[in-house]
């Protein structure tokens, strides 16, 4: 089998690393990784987006000094002087120094998955959770208590790497949401070094029943560095998430975000805003798993793509034979503003049970020539109507996120990228 990696390098790494309580883990992602085939194009998950580049930078890690050099200026991060929250900085140096920062929250812990017994925690289901389990020299934990009632946001940045020495960094995040809690998450992608990077991350979310989260994902990595992701949720009875994802920069960026619909009348709403400016490539793939009865999901992500932009969008909801009563809805809006600009689009229905009520669709354009030219004739020059457009159109899935503290960064990031998508 054509690994795309070799094997023993793969091996060695692993061996080198820290076992404690991950040693299980890490071994099981190993013997997965025997006999596997990475995600290529002859994939139908996979057609469009081609990660030969990740894959180049994973071997390359293999046979360079992963070292990183400390930075004495690692913390300076905007959002943390713009966002009121309980930050937590995930990086390199922060795994080897094995201090995790404990918020002044008792209700919030945080800790290491490699301290704990239960290796059962270490999702891993296909290649690239595999590669992360063998390779990661920790797995951050933060549980929240039961009743917990949060009025700041936790927030997590990933920080891959502080020098060009780094070529790969894996993360992994166990997100543990005991019974009636109220929290809200920042998860901010970016990195102060504008080197071919590959991060290869996994977050795993347990709500449990009657607890309520915003999840609010905000990639923001600078050009030359790929990102794969996958996020899973899993939602107990009467569970809720308002998950946003916003994608800004790097050169690829691929989301898997499955949301399992286990408890009834539980509800996920996935929402997304992805901006793509040349030579960029975005692949968002949304699977809402209805499991139990009377579970809703909605689905809602809009694109605005540039001059030689990509992007890729896959709704799926499927709903099994005991989800009665359910819901699912996806929809997809796009505009495209160039003749070389592509959008992929494909929301997908599958349904074993009948009492379900589902919607779908979605639409691809460009900006509407006769609201530019009105606002042309009163004196606005075209790029300022452009970004005036652009951001009214992407404004709903902004309004749906119930993070109020992070509307202003948020104004200000994305603000800069539809200028530069503008001009």
């Amino acid at each position: 089998m054509n690994h795309s990696f070799n094997y023993n390098l793969l091996k060695s790494a692993a061996e080198r690393l820290d076992g404690g309580q991950l040693s299980g883990a890490r071994n099981n992602a190993l013997n997965n990784l025997k006999n596997a085939e990475f995600p290529n194009k002859n994939h139908e998950d996979w057609k469009y987006t081609d990660i030969s580049e990740a894959l180049r930078l994973f071997n390359k890690s293999l046979t360079t000094n992963q070292e990183s050099k400390h930075s004495s200026n690692k913390n300076n991060y905007q959002i943390m002087d713009q966002i009121d929250a309980h930050w937590i900085i995930l990086n390199n140096e922060f795994f080897t120094n094995k201090k995790p920062t404990q918020p002044k929250k008792e209700e919030i812990m945080v800790s290491f998955a490699s301290s704990k017994k239960d290796e059962t925690e270490i999702l891993i289901d296909d290649p690239l959770s595999c590669l992360n389990a063998a390779l990661i020299k920790d797995a951050i934990k933060i549980t929240i208590q039961k009743n917990t009632e949060l009025k700041k946001p936790i927030g997590i940045i990933w920080d891959g790497f502080l020098d060009q020495n780094i070529h790969c960094s894996n993360f992994r995040c166990i997100i543990e949401i005991k019974e009636n809690a109220t929290v809200d998450f920042i998860h901010v992608h970016e990195s102060k070094v504008n080197e071919p990077h590959f991060t290869n991350s996994v977050v795993q979310l347990d709500i449990a029943r009657n607890s309520k989260v915003n999840y609010l994902k905000i990639q923001n990595y600078p050009k030359h560095h790929t990102l794969i992701e996958k996020s899973i949720a899993n939602l107990n009875d009467n569970a809720h998430i308002n998950y946003t994802n916003i994608d800004l920069g790097g050169d690829l960026s691929r989301s898997d975000i499955i949301i399992n619909l286990n408890g009834e009348q539980s509800i996920a709403n996935v929402n997304g805003v992805y901006l793509a400016s040349i030579n960029q490539h975005i692949d968002n793939h949304i699977t809402a798993n209805h499991i139990n009865r009377s579970t809703k999901s909605t689905q809602d992500f809009y694109g605005i793509i540039g001059e030689k932009g990509h992007c890729v969008f896959n709704g799926k909801a499927l709903i099994k034979e005991g989800a009665i009563n359910s819901e699912a809805n996806q929809y997809n809006h796009n505009i495209l503003l160039a003749d070389n600009a592509e959008i992929d689009t494909k929301p997908e229905l599958e349904i074993y049970t009948d009492d379900v009520k589902c919607s779908h669709g979605s639409t691809v354009g460009q900006l509407d020539k006769e609201a530019l030219f009105y606002m042309q004739s009163r004196g606005i020059n075209s790029n300022t109507a452009k970004k005036m457009l652009t951001t009214a159109f992407i404004k709903k899935i902004l309004d749906k996120i119930n993070i109020q503290s992070s509307a202003n960064y948020l104004d200000s990031v994305i603000s800069k990228k539809l200028h530069n998508l503008s001009s």
